[in-house]
């Protein structure tokens, strides 16, 4: 039974390939779809992945789709015998009668497609396993990359026209005029920065780089709160600090009891008691996922983002920070390369998921060395591809830190004005937003709210 239930799929397969390519030959309504969401590979028989790429050639060449253009073109690329000439192209324009529910079709071919994928990856992992030429981490790694890289979703039509779009565009303006909104991405919870930004946008990869002790992580930690605040699904992958420690932060920040005290536990009288258990049901209410797996790479990242997704209802994404992601190569690349292929993937996941991600990043000493010490792009660690690959680059500059030739978190003056240097923005404008950074507790805030 089952044997004849595989010879019995396998000729469904068969006939919706031959279905696909004779439609994609008659109908010019459907053909784009089928020739945007199906590669060669896709199809079961190298016979038809031959047909399909034919198909595809002719018209982009402009040219009529018909047996005889098909003939000659696989004449003169010496492929006519090795899809069965002339007979079996006669054969597959039969299937032809109409195009109405092609997708289904489609579907058909590219889920078996998915399924031959996945069965030659674990061949390749299982011969990996037996030649035992390289490590487990390794085989893991490379397993996974596989894996990963299946695509398990058509491809939807990124070619619209524009009356299409402008309809949209203008249903999205009155929708938000009617709804009072001002913003229409994930708020930032400043007001001058939703102002520049509109919110952080679904697909967009944003970078917010400082020096060390500029305080990266607590305004990453502020965006994310406020996020959540606001009803939105936060990840936070930490690889630099542990859990607890983000979370002992969050509590200070929202407590407002100095984060020296939560740290010690020294001087927690009644009202700061008070005030920490108040803000600690604030935060269990906050839909905020923390990860703070150390050396992850940027597959595990993609990985459980997409379970995240899925399972969590995720909005945005905060990384800290981009230095610290493993590389997924073994290869003796440099660092800099290295770097540039995380970037890159980091936009292509963020795009993929339709999410904002916020990476944290470092920047060069080339910045101490400087008279002026505001921070530029070119001042990016590691790598010059991050200025290409993000939609948003973020500096934070406090002049204060300069000052005095040896930070101290006990000065008598526990606020610092602090710049947000907003110095990329792929859709907006850019400038310099003034808040106020209150380091005893970690939390900035629009210079505005300070009584």
């Amino acid at each position: 039974m089952e044997n004849l239930m595989d010879l019995e799929q396998q000729s469904v397969l068969i006939d919706s390939e031959k279905t696909v390519l004779a439609v994609a030959m008659y109908s010019d309504k459907a053909r784009f779809n089928i020739l945007h969401q199906l590669t060669r590979t896709d199809f079961s028989r190298d016979a038809h992945g031959i047909i399909f790429d034919a198909i595809k050639k002719l018209n982009e060449n402009s040219q009529t789709i018909s047996i005889t253009q098909l003939t000659d073109f696989l004449e003169g690329t010496k492929e006519l015998n090795k899809i069965g000439g002339v007979d079996y192209l006669s054969d597959i324009s039969s299937y032809y009668y109409t195009d109405e529910g092609f997708e289904d079709y489609v579907s058909i071919i590219f889920k078996n497609s998915i399924g031959r994928q996945l069965d030659q990856a674990l061949i390749n992992i299982k011969q990996m396993r037996e030649t035992k030429q390289k490590s487990i981490e390794e085989i893991f790694l490379e397993a996974q990359e596989k894996i990963l890289n299946i695509r398990t979703e058509l491809v939807d039509d990124e070619m619209s026209r524009i009356s299409t779009i402008v309809d949209d565009v203008v249903e999205k303006i009155a929708a938000l005029e009617e709804n009072g909104e001002i913003i229409n991405g994930v708020t930032s919870g400043f007001t001058d920065i939703d102002s520049i930004t509109n919110g952080w946008q679904k697909g967009d990869f944003i970078i917010l780089a400082a020096r060390p002790s500029m305080g990266k992580t607590a305004f990453a930690l502020n965006l994310a709160v406020n996020a959540a605040e606001k009803g939105k699904g936060v990840a936070f992958f930490s690889l630099e600090m542990p859990k607890e420690q983000l979370v002992q932060r969050i509590l200070s920040s929202n407590s407002g009891v100095d984060g020296a005290s939560l740290r010690n536990a020294r001087g927690l009288d009644k009202d700061k008691w008070s005030k920490i258990t108040s803000a600690a049901q604030s935060i269990k209410k906050m839909d905020i996922v923390i990860d703070d797996s150390p050396g992850i790479n940027v597959l595990q990242i993609q990985s459980k983002l997409r379970k995240m997704k899925r399972d969590l209802r995720i909005d945005i994404c905060f990384i800290d920070y981009l230095q610290l992601i493993s590389s997924i190569s073994n290869k003796a690349e440099s660092r800099q390369n290295e770097v540039a292929s995380i970037s890159r993937y980091l936009k292509k996941i963020a795009r993929e998921l339709k999410i904002p991600i916020i990476c944290l990043s470092q920047l060069s000493r080339s910045v101490e060395k400087r008279e002026e010490k505001i921070p530029l792009m070119s001042d990016l660690r590691d790598s010059g591809a991050i200025e290409q690959d993000a939609d948003i680059i973020m500096f934070l500059y406090r002049e204060a830190y300069y000052k005095t030739k040896e930070y101290e978190v006990s000065s008598k003056d526990d606020i610092d004005e602090t710049d947000v240097i907003i110095s990329k923005h792929r859709n907006g404008a850019t400038g310099v937003v003034k808040v106020n950074f209150m380091r005893n507790f970690g939390r900035f805030i629009d210079q505005t709210k300070i009584s």
